[in-house]
């Protein structure tokens, strides 16, 4: 069998690219996570925001059943 000859350069670039190709890939990941997070916190906070508002927008429309004209 032939042995693969790679010089100490070579395998200096091969690990380097290895490893500047895995810290991009779990620095994206933590970052779309982290955003993925976010995202579903905004949104639970947009149905409370409605909730609220459709509570509001009934006391006003009763507020102003009950002012005489």
């Amino acid at each position: 069998m032939d042995k693969i000859k790679i010089d100490f350069k070579t395998l200096i670039l091969i690990i380097s690219t290895a490893c500047v190709v895995a810290g991009f890939y779990y620095t994206t990941k933590a970052r779309l996570d982290d955003a993925e997070r976010e995202i579903t916190f905004l949104w639970s906070s947009v149905g409370e925001l409605q909730k609220d508002s459709k509570r509001l927008n009934r006391q006003i429309r009763n507020l102003k059943k009950e002012q005489p004209k």
